[in-house]
């Protein structure tokens, strides 16, 4: 008797959020309003226990729609409130935020993905993808914030999983870099050179130099490169105590790449000359 009951709920839970859906209105067109979608609080109260399954539901609706625009051209901007929804009402729900997390944009304008990369990191902190997700968000979003960007990534500096690539452990200095004057993350990146926790790290410390005296990027083997090849003698010699950090600074502060000013192409018009023309005095005959 309880099993029939038990099923029984279970078929009417299942019916009314199929009517839901087939009542749901049409997709509005306008990336802010989300009133075609449920509260979870709503949802949980009708699934009568099974989140999971009502979630599964919800998200296979929001992929469906998804398709759909891919198929018909237009642009469909729902997809991280359907992943919010169905990850509030299964927080261990996996695919949204792997899904969510590699399909946006970094520089997307539209932040309704932020809730749901912040809930996938702290629900699996133990993987370093949904972070770096998160954090490349919050460093290019609308509104960049490399500071949280860095307290983000920085736990993973010391992590014991040995799988971890050596640049998503020093990323976070990245952040903080990027956040300070040329000067002070220079100085930065020279003690973080002298200090044995960043022993193995050292090769990529050579690049963020050159990042920050304005070389964004090296074209052709950085081996052949001289500047890089001049950055990293200085730096060497510096840990290896053949040359003082003082001069070390100097000298690639003095590297520091000049940004050419931007020459305006506009032409300007000539001044047109002004001639004064005498007019006859009306009283006069």
């Amino acid at each position: 008797m309880r099993s029939v009951r038990f099923i029984a709920v279970i078929v009417v839970a299942v019916a009314l959020v199929a009517v839901a859906f087939r009542m749901a209105k049409p997709l509005p067109s306008t990336n802010f309003d989300e009133s075609f979608l449920p509260k979870a609080s709503s949802v949980r109260y009708v699934a009568a226990g099974h989140d999971a399954s009502v979630a599964g539901l919800f998200w296979i609706k929001g992929l469906t729609e998804l398709g759909e625009s891919f198929l018909t051209g237009k642009e469909y901007a729902y997809l991280g409130h359907v992943a919010n929804l169905c990850t509030e009402l299964d927080s261990l729900f996996n695919t949204p935020y792997y899904f969510v997390g590699g399909i946006t944009p970094v520089d997307a304008q539209d932040t309704s993905d932020f809730v749901v990369l912040r809930r996938a990191s702290k629900v699996y902190p133990e993987n370093w993808r949904y972070s770096l997700y998160y954090a490349m968000r919050l460093a290019r979003g609308p509104h960049p914030n490399k500071t949280e960007a860095a307290n983000v990534m920085r736990r993973y500096f010391d992590s014991p999983d040995t799988t971890i690539p050596p640049h998503i452990r020093t990323i976070y200095r990245s952040f903080e870099l990027d956040t300070m004057q040329t000067e002070m993350a220079l100085e930065s990146v020279l003690n973080d050179m002298m200090q044995p926790r960043f022993k193995k790290f050292r090769e990529g410390f050579y690049s963020k130099v050159l990042r920050l005296l304005g070389y964004k990027g090296m074209v052709g083997d950085p081996e052949k490169n001289e500047t890089y090849q001049r950055v990293k003698f200085l730096m060497n010699a510096m840990v290896e105590g053949k040359m003082h950090p003082g001069l070390v600074y100097r000298e690639l502060l003095a590297m520091k790449k000049v940004e050419e000013p931007e020459v305006k192409t506009d032409s300007v018009e000539p001044p047109s000359d002004s001639v004064a023309v005498a007019l006859p005095d009306s009283t006069s005959n």
